[in-house]
C-alpha cells in the first residue's frame, strides 16, 4: 500500500495543469557503446562479462530499428491529432578511433555522430535522415545530452595506461564495457560529466560550446534542454548551459551538485517546475518505462507499472514525463530484446489514448513552451 502512495506522493510538488500532457524522454540517442555484434563476441570470448548488463545491446539504432520506432509512435493519435513524440536525448558526436591511434593515444579526436554512421555501413545509411524527418514530421525532436558519451579526461587516461578492457574495447571500436574481474573499473567511465577535480570543468564549458554548436550544425536547432549523459553534473556548468541556449536541466528528486575536489553543494529537494540559480527549470520523470531490467531479463510489468504511474501523476494534475533508454530500441546485437520493446511501447500507447482521450503527446521543447514559457 505504501508503494502504491509513493506514486502520488512524489507528485505532490511542482507545477499543476489539468491538461494531460505526455513526454517520452529518451537517453542516449547518437551515441556508441558496442560496435556490433561481433564486437561483442569478441569481447565476451575475450573474458569480459558482456551478459551481465543490459548495455551490452547498446548499439547505433539501424534504418530497421527507425522504422519499426516511427511506426509504433504512429500507430496512435491524441486528442489533437498528433502521433506520439520521442524526445531523445543525444549525444552529437563519437570517439574519432583511427585519428585517436594515429596520435599514439597522446590526444583525443571526435567525429560528428553522423560520420560514425557512415563507418556503419548499408544498415545505417539512411538512419541521418531519418533523424531529420522525424524532427520536421513532429515525432523526434532530440534534445543534448552531453557532445559524446563517455568521459574524455579519464578515457584517454586509461588507454594512455594501457588499461586492459578500455583498450581491448577500443580495439573493437566500442567503449564502456563491463571490466575484466581482475582489474580496477574505470570510474563512472560513461559520465561525461562526473569530474573529480574543479578544473576539469572548464574542458566541459568548452565541450558544451563545440557540442551545442555541432547540435545547431547537424539537425538544424539549437537544443533547450539537457540530461547529463552517465551520472551527475556541476552546478559550475549551468551558466555556460544557459549561455548556449539550455533552458531546462533534468535532474534527480534530491540533488548535490558536484563541483570537484571533494566538494558538493547543500543537498537539495527538486521538483518540476523549480528554478535554479541562472533561471533554469529542472524537470524531474515521473514514469519509468524500461522493457529490459539492468540484468538483460525481460520486464514482464513494464506496461503496467508505466500505466500505474501515469494515472498517478494524472490524480495530481502532474504532466507524465516516461523515462527510457535507447538500448530498449536498438536491435543490430539482440532483436529479441528491440522486438519486445517495441511490443510494449505500442501497447503502453494504445492504453494511453484508450484510457485518457484527452491525452496531448508533446515534444520535450513543446511542453516546456506550454508549461514554463521557456522559449528560446
Amino acid at each position: 500500500m505504501f508503494d502504491k502512495a509513493k506514486l502520488y506522493i512524489k507528485n505532490l510538488p511542482g507545477k499543476k495543469t489539468n491538461r494531460k500532457i505526455v513526454v517520452i524522454y529518451a537517453d542516449d540517442f547518437g551515441s556508441i557503446r558496442i560496435k556490433d555484434k561481433k564486437s561483442k563476441e569478441s569481447l565476451q570470448r575475450a573474458g569480459l562479462p558482456m551478459d551481465k548488463t543490459r548495455y551490452s545491446f547498446d548499439t547505433l539504432l539501424s534504418n530497421e530499428d527507425f522504422e519499426m520506432l516511427y511506426d509504433t509512435l504512429s500507430s496512435v493519435k491524441d486528442c489533437n491529432g498528433n502521433h506520439a513524440c520521442l524526445t531523445p536525448f543525444a549525444n552529437i558526436a563519437n570517439p574519432d578511433f583511427d585519428k585517436i591511434r594515429e596520435s599514439g593515444f597522446a590526444q583525443y579526436y571526435r567525429e560528428p555522430f553522423m560520420s560514425t554512421l557512415e563507418r556503419y555501413g548499408k544498415s545505417h545509411d539512411n538512419v541521418y535522415n531519418m533523424w531529420k524527418q522525424g524532427i520536421s514530421s513532429g515525432i523526434f525532436h532530440p534534445e543534448y545530452h552531453g557532445t559524446e558519451h563517455v568521459n574524455v579526461h579519464r578515457f584517454m587516461k586509461a588507454l594512455q595506461d594501457d588499461h586492459k578492457s578500455t583498450r581491448l574495447a577500443f580495439d573493437n571500436e566500442s567503449v564502456c564495457v563491463p571490466s575484466f574481474p581482475d582489474e580496477k573499473p574505470v570510474w563512472r567511465a560513461s559520465g561525461v560529466f562526473t569530474i573529480e577535480k574543479a578544473v576539469e570543468n572548464e574542458a566541459l564549458k568548452d565541450d558544451i560550446r563545440v557540442g551545442m554548436q555541432m547540435f545547431e550544425d547537424s539537425l538544424g536547432y539549437r537544443p533547450s534542454q539537457f540530461t547529463p549523459g552517465g551520472g551527475p553534473h556541476s552546478s559550475s556548468l549551468h551558466s555556460t548551459l544557459n549561455d548556449e541556449g539550455i533552458r531546462c536541466i533534468h535532474t534527480k528528486r534530491n540533488v548535490s551538485f558536484l563541483l570537484g575536489d571533494g566538494k558538493y553543494t547543500k543537498k537539495e529537494r527538486v521538483y518540476n517546475g523549480k528554478r535554479n540559480e541562472v533561471g533554469q527549470t529542472y524537470i524531474i520523470r515521473n514514469c519509468p518505462f524500461e522493457p529490459t531490467f539492468g540484468n538483460c531479463q525481460l520486464n514482464m510489468y513494464v506496461v503496467k507499472t508505466c500505466l500505474d504511474n501515469i494515472a498517478a501523476a494524472f490524480f495530481m494534475h502532474s504532466p507524465v514525463y516516461i523515462s527510457t533508454h535507447r538500448v530498449n530500441f536498438s536491435g543490430g546485437i539482440d532483436a529479441t530484446h528491440r522486438n519486445y520493446s517495441m511490443q510494449q511501447l505500442r501497447l503502453l500507447l494504445g492504453e494511453i489514448v484508450k484510457r485518457w482521450p484527452d491525452v496531448e503527446f508533446m515534444s520535450g521543447e513543446k511542453m516546456s513552451e506550454t508549461l514554463f514559457n521557456n522559449i528560446l
